[in-house]
């Protein structure tokens, strides 16, 4: 890993806590990597996955819904999840 690449890494973490802690722009969303009761745009609802969010001052998120999938992105979301099952089923054995 380079240095830029590891530079990158610290301040997208970085922003993603700052985002988590003090609440994300009003009207922005943020992705943010959560496990959704029920699943939400056709994701497995055990999955830890991008979403897109909302956060408050107070630390809470919640998914902004409504959001229009074209195809591509719908592909990419499909393929993703298919990706995070097959990683699940091999930790998990089943």
């Amino acid at each position: 890993m380079g240095k830029s690449s590891a530079a990158s890494a610290a301040a997208a973490a970085c922003e993603h806590v700052h985002d988590w802690w003090y609440g994300n722009q009003q009207g922005g969303i943020v992705s943010m990597g959560v496990i959704v009761e029920g699943g939400k745009y056709g994701v497995d609802a055990d999955l830890c996955f991008s979403y897109p969010v909302n956060v408050s001052k107070d630390g809470e998120w919640t998914v902004v819904e409504g959001l229009a999938i074209n195809e591509f992105s719908q592909k990419r979301i499909d393929a993703t999840m298919a990706e995070l099952q097959e990683e699940r089923k091999m930790a998990l054995d089943r």
